[in-house]
């Protein structure tokens, strides 16, 4: 790689001469067990203040400059690594060295990037009263029973003018070391080698103790007493998804910041936080824009998701049918497809018109065109799936068979209740939306009244549009049932607006006018004196039940057999039968 190729940053102001001096810092070696020689410190440190910018070396454990750094009066922004980092704890390689305009400690930004590039050290080069002087930090192995792997170890400032091969610094007493730390001595091959140990086998202790991928959340809201259900609603998702969620910043504003969603000072704020804790993903609520997701990403190199693509991959997670997995993928198309994004102007056409015609189609025109192309064969494929969903439910019609459905909130104990009242073994989890796949099941009453009971994918609020109508082939069973089991998780002290959430979306599917029983299943969490007072202010439709107890059931099964007597859908019910019977 020649010099020029290691210069990054904005040159276009220099002078020639200026651009020469950068270049030829790219040349430069430093003896592999020192951390900076102090000629190079010298010199790098002249030509910042000459450009009045900030300048930065990453350097390599041989003592080789990979990189030149130019940066503006207060910062520097780092040249892209591959995005693999060093497995089990092992380090990139390279340490940075900065310089200060002014003899600040180094910052917040830059042991962030310590942290997140897994870089072998920090070192900030000023002039103080005493000459050139270093700031140094690295990482390390946090203390037992952290919830962090590694912590940032910082030294106290040390002129450069002092290093020699007999001198080790000694670490700031605010940042004590775990037992068994190395110094950092002027040797720092051996200090590297040592440090690294230690890292891997910190992490290779705490690889068994993983628990999923790392993530900040970020909540925009305008305040009320929905908004802790609300938060608690996204902790529960993360859970769901195997996400360990690290930190949770919520902002009271009326609407997202049209271009940042939190504002690009408080955006940069978070981001430094999420690199500090090791998160890879940001994941924001309400959904992002288009615009917004580019925005964030070219702010950071954290994946940027929203509340529907986390929803999105929970579901691609629970689909085990091919009716399911097709329709989770046509929602996760149709949701992606207007946020297909070129990055800058490289993936841009060029110019229309006589001499600025274009290449052809560029690889996001392709992609688009692709995507597009693979929403059209779900389509017609989920079409078919529909006329033979068409044609079971017209069989069951004719042979008049009551369809009673299954419907509420997600983890509101669906699949339990039928379980329970049909004796089988659909998957019942306390996640969300444990089970995603539509089941059907027939229950026989007495004198042999048979009823097909349908379990229904858990709703949600504020559920995706490309969701819904992904799963619109599904969810008109719904619309089509006889009668509907509105499920509520009566322990959850978000109930009411999460069976209001239900409602709506039962409009949604045309099965509002749907008659309807109203199911409050775990009531026997419920305190009894408040059990009993819900009792009495309940209607006659409404069934205080345990989805896991079978008999708190009875009353519930012999509500659903009057119901559709009365509608003439069966002959007329005798009196339930007790467990012995059932």
């Amino acid at each position: 790689m020649s010099s020029a190729d290691r210069l990054h940053g904005d040159t276009a102001n220099l002078k020639s001469s200026q651009s020469r001096a950068l270049q030829r810092l790219g040349e430069r070696r430093v003896p592999a067990d020192r951390v900076v020689s102090a000629a190079l410190a010298r010199d790098l440190l002249d030509l910042s203040h000459q450009l009045g910018r900030q300048l930065g070396l990453f350097i390599d454990r041989r003592g080789q400059v990979e990189a030149v750094i130019l940066g503006d009066a207060h910062s520097l922004s780092l040249p892209e690594f591959a995005r693999v980092r060093g497995a089990l704890g092992r380090l990139r390689g390279v340490r940075l060295i900065v310089t200060h305009l002014v003899p600040d400690p180094l910052s917040r930004e830059e042991l962030a990037d310590l942290t997140k590039l897994r870089l072998d050290l920090v070192a900030a080069v000023h002039r103080g009263p005493a000459g050139i002087q270093l700031d140094l930090a690295s990482l390390t192995p946090a203390a037992p029973g952290a919830a962090e792997v590694f912590t940032v170890r910082t030294w106290p400032r040390v002129p450069v003018s002092t290093l020699s091969p007999d001198l080790s610094t000694r670490p700031d007493e605010t940042t004590p070391p775990p037992p068994g730390a190395p110094d950092l001595p002027i040797d720092f091959t051996g200090f590297i080698r040592e440090l690294e140990a230690r890292l891997v086998a910190a992490t290779t202790d705490a690889r068994a103790e993983a628990r999923g991928t790392k993530a900040t959340a970020l909540v925009i809201h305008g305040g009320g007493p929905e908004v802790p259900a609300r938060i608690a609603e996204l902790r529960e998702l993360c859970r769901t998804a195997g996400i360990q969620l690290m930190d949770l910043v919520t902002q009271r504003r009326a609407q997202p910041d049209p271009r940042t969603f939190f504002g690009a000072g408080k955006l940069r704020e978070v981001i430094v936080r999420a690199l500090e804790q090791d998160c890879e993903l940001l994941i924001c609520d309400p959904d992002l824009t288009p615009s917004q997701a580019h925005a964030i990403a070219e702010e950071t190199e954290l994946k940027v998701i929203d509340r529907t693509t986390l929803i999105l991959d929970i579901f691609a997670q629970h689909a085990r049918s091919a009716d399911g997995k097709l329709q989770v993928e046509l929602a996760q198309l149709r949701y992606m497809l207007p946020r297909m994004v070129g990055k800058g102007t490289a993936m841009s056409r060029l110019a229309g018109g006589i001499g600025g015609r274009g290449p052809g189609e560029t690889k996001l025109e392709i992609d688009r065109r692709r995507a597009k192309e693979r929403i059209n064969t779900l389509t017609r494929r989920l079409d078919e799936l529909r006329q033979r969903r068409d044609q079971r439910r017209a069989l069951r019609r004719s042979t008049n068979v009551p369809v009673v459905a299954i419907v509420g909130y997600t983890n509101a104990g669906k699949s339990s209740l039928l379980n329970t009242v049909t004796q089988s073994e659909v998957l019942a989890e306390n996640k969300l939306f444990a089970t995603l796949d539509p089941t059907v099941r027939r229950i026989r009453f007495p004198e042999d009244r048979e009823v097909v009971l349908l379990d229904t994918v858990g709703f949600i609020r504020d559920l995706p549009p490309a969701l819904l109508q992904a799963f619109s082939a599904t969810l008109e069973e719904v619309a089509d049932a006889d009668l509907l089991l509105l499920v509520v998780d009566a322990s959850d002290a978000d109930r009411e607006q999460q069976q209001a959430a239900v409602e709506a979306i039962l409009g949604d599917l045309g099965a509002g006018k749907v008659p309807r029983l109203l199911v409050f299943n775990k009531s026997d969490l419920l305190p009894p004196e408040e059990l009993e007072m819900r009792r009495e202010d309940s209607g006659p439709d409404t069934f205080f039940i345990s989805a896991l107890d079978r008999r708190s059931t009875f009353p519930l099964m012999q509500a659903i057999e009057n119901h559709l007597w009365e509608r003439g859908m069966i002959e007329r019910p005798t009196a339930f039968p007790g467990e012995d019977e059932a």
